[in-house]
C-alpha cells in the first residue's frame, strides 16, 4: 500500500528540519505522546549535509490478538532509520521491526520533504510504501497499521508544533 501524510507547521523549513532531527528529540516529546509506550534515540550522526539517525519506537498496542493468537506488544516495535539533507529539504526513512519474524513480513520505507509555504509556514510531506507479506490478511493488516501510523504521526506533529511554538515564545 502506498501512502501520503501531510502536516503543516508555523515555521520555516530549516527550523522544522533542524528541530525534527535534534539529537534526543523523541525523549523530549515522549511525555506528550500518548500512543507511545517507549521512544529511544539509538544513534545520531551529523553528516556534511544533514543528519542520520536511528530511533526505536514501541507503540501502545492497538491489536491485542489475531483470532485466538495473542499479539505480543513487542511485535509492533520498530526502529526508524532515517536521514535528512538540509540543503535539499528532503530525506528518506525505513522502519524496521525489531522482531526478526515480523521484519521478514513487514516492509516500510519512504521519503519526506519540507515545503515552504506563504507566511513562514512549512508543510511536511511523508510518502511511502507499506507491505505486509501475509497471504490474504496482508492487505487488512496494512490498512490497520496505516490508520494507526496516521494517529501516531498526527500526535507527533501536534507535540512538535507545540515545542516549536514554545521555543518561538521564549526566543
Amino acid at each position: 500500500m502506498k501512502y501520503r501524510f501531510e502536516h503543516e507547521f508555523a515555521c520555516d523549513p530549516d527550523t522544522l528540519m533542524r528541530t525534527m532531527f535534534e539529537e534526543g528529540l523523541i525523549e523530549g516529546l515522549k511525555p506528550s505522546l500518548t500512543r507511545l509506550l517507549e521512544g529511544e534515540s539509538l544513534a545520531w550522526e551529523g553528516t556534511s549535509s544533514g543528519v542520520k539517525r536511528r530511533v526505536r519506537y514501541l507503540p501502545v498496542p492497538k491489536i491485542r490478538s489475531v483470532g485466538p493468537k495473542k499479539v505480543d506488544p513487542r511485535w509492533m516495535e520498530w526502529v526508524e532509520e532515517s536521514e535528512v539533507d538540509y540543503s535539499r529539504a528532503r530525506g528518506r526513512y525505513r522502519n524496521v521491526p525489531t522482531t526478526p519474524r515480523v521484519a521478514e513480513l513487514l516492509k516500510n520505507h519512504g521519503e519526506f520533504e519540507f515545503v515552504g509555504l506563504p507566511g513562514g509556514r512549512t508543510r511536511r510531506v511523508m510518502t511511502g510504501e507499506l507491505r505486509v507479506e501475509v497471504f490474504m490478511l496482508g492487505a487488512i493488516a496494512e490498512r490497520v497499521i496505516h490508520a494507526y501510523a496516521k494517529e501516531i504521526l498526527d500526535e507527533e506533529a501536534g507535540a512538535l508544533a507545540r515545542l516549536l511554538a514554545d521555543r518561538k515564545r521564549t526566543a
